[in-house]
C-alpha cells in the first residue's frame, strides 16, 4: 500500500541546487510532515518561481503537491507569506510562554458593562485565565487547521 503524500510540511532543509538537462533551475528539499516524517521535495523554478526566496522558507510551513515524480512546492503565490508565519509563530510562543493569550485594552473582556482584564485581579466573578485558555486553544487549532473561526462566550 502506498503512502499519503502530505499537502502542506516544514521545510527542514535546502539539500541541493541543480539544473535539469532543459536547462531548468531546481532544488532538492528536506520536508517534515505532521507526524515528523521526513520526505523530499523539488522546488522546480517552473513551478515555484524565485529559487532564491526559497530560503526565505526554511523552519516554515509549505504547501506541496503530490505529483506522478513526487512532491514538489507550490508556487510561491500558494505559500503563506514567511512574515505572516513569524507573526503568528511569536504571537503562539507568547501564549504558550504565559499559558494565555496576551491581553491589551483592544483585547479586554467586556462583559454587562463591566471591563474585566489582566490588570483587574479584584474581578473573581469570571474565571478570566480559563476563558482565554479556551479562546488561545480555539485560536491555534483554527489557524493550524487554517479555518475561519469566532467565538462567543455566554456568561450567565
Amino acid at each position: 500500500m502506498t503512502e499519503s503524500q502530505p499537502s502542506t510540511g516544514i521545510l527542514h532543509q535546502i539539500n541541493w541546487y541543480g539544473t535539469s538537462p532543459y536547462g531548468v533551475p531546481f532544488a532538492v528539499v528536506s520536508i517534515i510532515d505532521a507526524a515528523n516524517n521526513l520526505h523530499r521535495a523539488l522546488a522546480c523554478s517552473r513551478r515555484f518561481g524565485d529559487l532564491s526566496r526559497l530560503s526565505e522558507f526554511e523552519g516554515l510551513r509549505v504547501n506541496l503537491v503530490a505529483t506522478p515524480n513526487g512532491l514538489q512546492l507550490k508556487p510561491i503565490a500558494d505559500q503563506i507569506p514567511p512574515e505572516q508565519q513569524l507573526q503568528e509563530d511569536a504571537h503562539l510562543e507568547a501564549m504558550d510562554k504565559h499559558g494565555v493569550a496576551p491581553l491589551d485594552a483592544a483585547n479586554s473582556i467586556h462583559v454587562m458593562g463591566a471591563s474585566f482584564d489582566a490588570a483587574d485581579p479584584a474581578a473573581e466573578t469570571i474565571p478570566l485565565n480559563r476563558l482565554q485558555e479556551v479562546a488561545a486553544t480555539v485560536a491555534k487549532l483554527a489557524r493550524d487547521l487554517r479555518l475561519p473561526t469566532c467565538v462567543w462566550i455566554h456568561l450567565p
